[in-house]
């Protein structure tokens, strides 16, 4: 087998290689897209869980403090006996 038919059999592999990948190259960009996508979702659900958890610090925080300014009874028992 001489130099000239093994460069067209490599060229020719090259160029099927270089053809199928222009073939599959719209479900590969498809595929990165829904995984951007996915990612863009997973990133605003983490955001939404972190505003959640801030918001509820703070109304904990809120009516901890409004129950710390609540005027105490005489101390003692809860119950007041009859």
């Amino acid at each position: 087998m001489d130099q000239a038919t093994i460069v067209g059999y490599a060229l020719g592999y090259i160029a099927t290689i270089i053809a199928v990948f222009l073939i599959y190259l719209p479900t590969l960009i498809s595929i990165a897209l829904l995984l951007v996508l996915a990612g863009a979702v997973q990133l605003v659900i983490l955001l939404l869980k972190a505003m959640t958890v801030w918001a509820y610090r703070s109304l904990v925080r809120l009516f901890r403090s409004l129950a710390g300014s609540l005027p105490k009874g005489r101390g003692g028992d809860d119950l007041v006996p009859h």
